[in-house]
């Protein structure tokens, strides 16, 4: 009777298919960390199937709310090595009721894939107007960021938000926007401190225009924890991306795209860098010669935190790594192929440690000297106020609160196709496998505390326990940022969350 009910329990685990949640994300320093404490790399892609012209403030349906669709991209990013992707829009504010992202979010979770989204969009009202700011700084505007901001702080494999892309991306722009870009950052960050059970990382993706967003990031990363104004210490970014396509493959060399500059200019961060967008397509099929030439080498992740390859789906840009057809089935394209065995190349494993983490200190903000480095960059440090304060303090109203659910499957409908049009017959995605959730009772680091919630900072974990950094820099153990499950314990999370505590099992079946 033991064995057979031994052997009923674990098959009742083999078979249950349900999405183990990532551990968080944070920033410390310069560097994503990992729950651990350990450098996290970020080697991902820029994902927004249908483009901009895909979006639309009704719609049904968007690149997080369609299963099948995410089964079939999660098993192409899967083999193609990334661990995270950027989302450019989320639903918009007409959407009745708000779309639910719960199915694709466990997906991408499943396969070990972290979301960096954006809480603006193209369309009127839902995003900081460059020109004239203050008139889309409103309650409007806000309530949708926050309605974002409810919708996904949920999931554990949200590494982040975006609170602008590209505002500033001239002369005009600088020298009204960015006040609103910190202001936006500081809303977000109070409402997270208020309203979700983790600090999530906010910050800013620059324009690829160079006194500008150095002027940008001096900017938004100055304000120590020191500094006598809240404003300026809570509306700091916690990380910074840059925009880049100054190495094009099949041309560009160190010397020549200018990457040796980039590392002189950006070194000394006090906060998180990465390439938010980089893969120049002057030059194609793309051979990416930058992943290992440039991105993943030592010199340059001294200084940037990985990148994000622009792009995965085939747009009017020529960007994409795969085409989309109009029945839903995908072809990969040279550029696909080439990524994968760039990203299979990858050495960064051999010297990433926590050294690379520079401990810098925050620099207390100096608009003379930020206005030096562009005379049109408006380096104020007066924000304006919050036009939805009791909102801020409410909540948004939006209710679709995202959790972790079971997969209903692991193998995508539609069709795939590889580089010679022949279809690939096993599209089933990887889950990770089952991870062990760590004591983390007897680590005080590992909890936020209020004060530092209160200021709604990014915090990172323990370091007491050291994983390998090649570990750290893909898929880590899993479980639910909102509670933690006993030693020995595999935790997953659905409608309910629930641990079975292997201890308790074997002791209840043996004791038969």
């Amino acid at each position: 009777m033991r064995t057979s009910l031994a052997s009923a329990c674990l098959a009742l685990l083999g078979a249950a298919r349900l999405a183990t949640a990532l551990l968080p994300v944070s920033v410390k320093d310069n560097m994503f960390v990992d729950y651990n404490g350990d450098p996290f790399v970020v080697v991902g892609v820029d994902y927004q199937p249908g483009g901009s012209s895909g979006y639309t403030n009704s719609a049904s349906s968007d690149v997080l709310s369609e299963e099948d669709a995410c089964l079939r991209d999660a098993y192409l990013l899967q083999k193609l090595g990334v661990n995270t992707i950027r989302v450019y829009t989320a639903p918009g504010l007409t959407t009745t009721p708000w779309l639910n992202h719960d199915a694709c979010m466990s997906i991408f979770n499943a396969v070990g894939i972290y979301v960096i989204l954006d809480v603006n969009s193209p369309l009127g009202g839902e995003s900081i107007s460059r020109g004239d700011p203050s008139s889309s700084y409103n309650e409007g505007y806000l309530k949708r960021v926050f309605s974002i901001v409810d919708a996904f702080m949920g999931y554990s494999n949200l590494l982040g938000f975006f609170a602008g892309n590209e505002i500033v991306n001239d002369a005009a722009s600088a020298a009204v926007s960015p006040p609103y870009i910190r202001a936006v950052q500081r809303d977000i960050k109070n409402y997270i401190a208020l309203h979700a059970n983790r600090t999530i990382p906010v910050g800013y993706s620059a324009a690829d225009a160079n006194s500008l967003r150095l002027a940008g990031w001096e900017y938004l990363q100055c304000g120590g924890e020191e500094d006598t104004d809240s404003d300026i210490y809570i509306s700091r970014s916690d990380f910074y991306g840059l925009n880049s396509y100054q190495w094009c493959s099949g041309i560009s060399t160190w010397e020549t795209s200018g990457y040796g500059t980039l590392v002189s200019t950006f070194a000394n961060s006090s906060i998180a860098l990465f390439f938010s967008e980089f893969g120049c397509n002057t030059d194609t099929p793309r051979t990416f010669t930058e992943i290992n030439g440039g991105v993943y080498t030592e010199k340059m992740m001294a200084v940037f935190d990985g990148g994000l390859v622009y792009e995965y789906s085939e747009e009017d840009n020529s960007y994409g790594l795969v085409s989309i057809d109009s029945d839903g089935s995908v072809t990969l394209k040279d550029d696909y192929a080439n990524l994968q065995s760039a990203y299979a190349n990858m050495t960064y494993s051999d010297f990433i440690s926590d050294s690379l983490i520079n401990n810098a200190t925050s620099p207390t903000c100096n608009a003379t000297y930020i206005e030096s480095i562009d005379s049109d960059f408006n380096a104020t440090f007066t924000l304006p106020d919050c036009p939805a304060e009791s909102m801020l303090k409410s909540g948004s109203g939006n209710n679709n609160i995202g959790k972790w659910i079971k997969l209903n499957s692991t193998q995508t409908s539609y069709s795939i196709y590889d580089t010679d049009g022949n279809e690939i017959s096993d599209t089933e995605i990887d889950v990770v496998s089952d991870q062990t959730v760590p004591d983390y009772s007897s680590d005080s680091s590992s909890s936020v505390s209020s004060s530092t919630t209160a200021k709604a900072t990014a915090t990172s974990a323990s370091s007491s326990s050291s994983a390998s950094a090649s570990a750290s820099a893909t898929t880590t153990a899993a479980s639910s940022s909102s509670t933690a499950a006993a030693p020995g314990s595999i935790y997953y999370s659905g409608g309910t969350s629930w641990a079975i505590s292997f201890a308790s099992l074997f002791m209840a079946m043996f004791a038969l």
